[in-house]
């Protein structure tokens, strides 16, 4: 850890639990981004890929926005829940509508267990 963060970590108060979620976050994001663009540079059939990865992108950006506020996990569970509610209609969907309503589910399913069990998997 550089001095900078220390300092930053001592002023802002945040305690190594908080540090980690946003660490998780930041890393999930980068990886689906990553997954996202070789899944498009592939195309075909990868495409579906493509789009379930890209998907990922605003909720991992919204959940880093909510990572440090009071009540996040409600907030987090609430956005799986409607996602949730949005697949249930199968027979309305498009493929690429089902492939970002899994992609966005994906994540607001794992940022909610992430924040309400931090330990459930070592990472």
């Amino acid at each position: 850890m550089n001095f900078e963060r220390l300092f930053e970590k001592v002023i802002s108060n945040e305690t190594e639990a908080e540090q980690q979620f946003e660490e998780f976050l930041t890393k999930r994001a980068a990886g689906a981004a990553k997954l996202a663009k070789s899944a498009e540079e592939k195309g075909g059939y990868s495409t579906l890929t493509a789009i379930h990865f890209a998907a990922k992108e605003k909720p991992y950006a919204d959940s880093e926005k909510w990572a440090t506020k009071e009540g996040k996990e409600d907030y987090y569970k609430q956005k799986a829940v409607e996602v949730y509610k949005k697949l249930r209609d199968l027979d309305s969907l498009s493929q690429r509508q089902f492939q970002t309503l899994m992609g966005e589910l994906e994540v607001w399913g794992e940022v909610y267990i992430r924040a309400v069990k931090p330990n459930s998997i070592k990472l």
